[in-house]
């Protein structure tokens, strides 16, 4: 309370009526997947140049993420975070530089995997003071470390970056870590215990080394094995499970360059692997072995054991408010992936997940209802697109084109716009045309097809959840009331500890209403007029005594939201004639 102690005139501020509430974005994207290089922990985009100078370009056979990115932005996407996917126990390379034969600073790759393999840096000195550090990264091969050989002989790094004029001292603003880390998309450099703090030596072209893209064991044959088997060194794992699944590769003597995927698991108090070795040669004694896991798994993706502030996959995903679409590029491929996705969104209740049906699917049999939720659309079939660098075409799963598509009819319509009907960009052809006839078994099974009309283009033909429930069929209307209830949750954090009383019902009806009827007149409720497209109640009817005392503010709101006109039907008549109706 404000104190009056002498005379005079007093000054006040105070609050009455609303408060604004402002509507929540609902067109940021989250991707998974695996990319060619770059962070682990979830990055946020905002172009698909952005994009490639940060996780590189195409990543292999089997990841779909960059055609995903690229079909997001050419569809009208704004902004995604990316979550990139390594396998657990994946490394990352670094090495030290030094001054004499004491360290100086060391540089590490910005994430784990064995492209940081391919990262080299040379020290020399800086332009005006200091020192310069010089990055190169290759993309597919490791040229001659010799820096003379590497100029004439190798391939031109894909990626250089120059930070010059560096200095040692904390104070400077040019000092090492405050110009490389956070800027460079290669390396961060870090003064670890032990090291000197000097400046590093000049020297020629080093490369970073030790980067794994899984988790590895390496070690020796402990004892001559017998048949098909090989034996590992005690306390190789605690876990009798942890190597099957993983490939164990032998670096020397006779089965020099066999590997073998490791099928089950024998425990006993040396670690026994079954592996069946090819025509008798199987590992001596003394052999080295390295045992590494191909193929991310659904863990990979959940990372829960991520630590706080460097948490990774869906775990990180969860940290970002701002994501309110997620999508993980052909989540069949990995088993219990679709599933993880929607749990996800149903956890938070604040995003929508894209699930795309399995390359080569028979339209006959798709059926994806076991998976019956309201947070989640499946779109068939997948869709070609131009490869850059070949310029043929790519068969590549829809979903990163759908979720730009979710972005550009938001921003375009409103989220209550059913995001269908809307031309694929990007997509040159199907992998399947579907007929009415196919759809007309589809739809109701909750499938959005992706459909080609003559004169009309490639379109999306479908609008609905996987939901059993015909409240909740529309995409429109889950994401609709997704904005709703994420906009009214962060805009009414004020009212938290403030008297619980009448005064303070009022102002949060009125703040409701006032957001609601924007709503509505934007197009996104049913009415001609708000008392028909809403209401909002915070009485002692909504409360009860009980509630007041235990501090609970409870407020009724009810809304009519439009529904997409999924079919259209124009009844025409014959008449004899005349203007009779």
């Amino acid at each position: 309370m404000p104190e009056y102690l002498s005379p005079g005139v007093y000054i006040e501020e105070t609050e009455i009526g609303s408060k604004p509430v402002e509507g929540v974005s609902t067109s940021t994207a989250g991707f998974l997947g695996e990319a060619e290089r770059g962070p682990t922990t979830p990055k946020l985009i905002t172009s698909w140049l952005d994009y490639q100078r940060v996780y590189g370009g195409l990543a292999g056979e089997g990841s779909y993420l960059p055609y995903a990115v690229e079909g997001f932005f050419n569809n009208g996407g704004q902004r995604c975070y990316i979550g990139r996917i390594v396998q657990a126990g994946a490394t990352g390379a670094e090495i030290g530089l030094k001054k004499g034969s004491a360290g100086a600073l060391t540089v590490q790759a910005v994430g784990e995997g064995e492209w940081g393999n391919r990262v080299a840096v040379k020290v020399a000195k800086g332009t005006l003071s200091g020192f310069r550090l010089n990055v190169y990264y290759w993309k597919d091969a490791v040229p001659l470390s010799d820096p003379e050989i590497a100029a004439k002989d190798a391939p031109r790094p894909s990626v250089s970056e120059t930070f010059d004029n560096l200095s040692v001292d904390a104070k400077s603003p040019d000092y090492y870590e405050k110009r490389i880390n956070g800027v460079s998309q290669l390396i961060r450099v870090a003064k670890k215990a032990g090291d000197s703090g000097e400046q590093p030596d000049e020297a020629k072209i080093a490369y970073l080394a030790g980067g794994l893209d899984s988790s590895e064991n390496a070690g020796q044959v402990s004892a001559v094995p017998a048949a098909n088997q090989i034996k590992l060194s005690d306390g190789a794992s605690a876990d009798k499970n942890a190597y099957v699944g993983m490939t164990i590769h032998i670096l020397d003597g006779d089965a020099k360059g066999q590997s073998r995927t490791v099928t089950e698991y024998a425990a006993t108090k040396i670690a026994t692997l079954n592996a069946a070795w090819a025509e008798g040669k199987a590992p001596a004694a003394g052999a080295k072995y390295r045992i590494t896991r191909s193929g991310v798994t659904v863990g990979d993706y959940k990372r829960t054991d991520s630590a706080a502030g460097s948490r990774k996959g869906l775990a990180g995903f969860e940290e970002i408010d701002e994501i309110s679409i997620v999508y993980a590029p052909n989540p069949d491929a990995v088993s219990g992936l679709t599933e993880e996705l929607i749990a996800h969104c149903e956890k938070l209740k604040d995003r929508f997940a894209i699930v795309d049906a399995a390359q080569n699917s028979d339209a006959g049999t798709l059926d994806p209802r076991s998976n019956d939720t309201k947070y989640a659309a499946f779109y068939y079939p997948w869709i070609k697109v131009t490869e850059p660098a070949s310029g043929l075409l790519r068969t590549v799963p829809p979903g990163g084109h759908v979720a730009g598509i979710f972005a550009r009819t938001d921003a375009e319509r409103g989220v209550h716009k059913a995001p269908a009907n809307e031309v694929v960009r990007g997509a040159i052809d199907l992998e399947f045309q579907i007929t009415k006839g196919e759809q007309d078994i589809l739809n109701p099974r909750g499938v959005n097809v992706i459909r080609a009309f003559p004169g009309r283009g490639i379109r999306v033909w479908g609008a609905r959840t996987l939901s059993s429930d015909p409240a909740w069929k529309y995409v429109n209307v889950r994401r609709l009331f997704n904005f709703l209830e994420e906009s009214i949750d962060e805009g009414t954090q004020w009212v938290v500890f403030e008297p619980n009383d009448e005064k303070l019902w009022g102002r949060v009806r009125r703040t409701v209403t006032e957001f609601l009827t924007r709503v509505w007149r934007d197009g996104a409720l049913m009415g001609t007029k708000p008392e028909e497209a809403f209401f909002v109640k915070c009485d002692r009817t909504t409360m009860t005594q009980n509630d007041i005392d235990n501090g609970r503010l409870i407020v009724l709101v009810g809304v009519a939201p439009v529904k997409p006109a999924e079919f259209v039907v124009f009844r025409i008549a014959q008449t004899s004639g005349g203007a009779n109706g």
